[in-house]
């Protein structure tokens, strides 16, 4: 096993919370949810991450099969191409969340 991290959009009318929402299951199954990037082993963003969940009012200690959503004013602090991918997602009304699992 490794880190894996999935950031998925989802259609705004079945996005509910800012963070704790459980995605991973559900994306196989809903043909509506895109995934907008996959990483596997990049602890850079995994940290990056646990920092926005964290200031996103996560309550777990670890950021570990957690979900945070992500916001337009976050885009400044990602890598340059996922920030990119997210605001398309986004600039089409979706809504984007990370999940991290390890």
């Amino acid at each position: 096993m490794g880190l894996d991290i999935n950031i998925l959009s989802v259609p705004r009318t079945v996005a509910t919370a800012k963070t704790d929402a459980y995605i991973g299951s559900q994306y196989d199954a809903n043909p509506k949810w895109k995934q907008v990037h996959y990483a596997r082993n990049d602890w850079r963003l995994h940290t990056l991450l646990s920092t926005l969940y964290r200031k996103h009012g996560g309550s777990s200690e670890t950021f570990c099969n957690c979900t945070v959503r992500l916001h337009k004013r976050d885009l400044p602090l990602l890598p340059p191409s996922l920030a990119s991918a997210v605001a398309e997602h986004m600039s089409k009304r979706r809504v984007v969340y990370a999940q991290s699992d390890f």
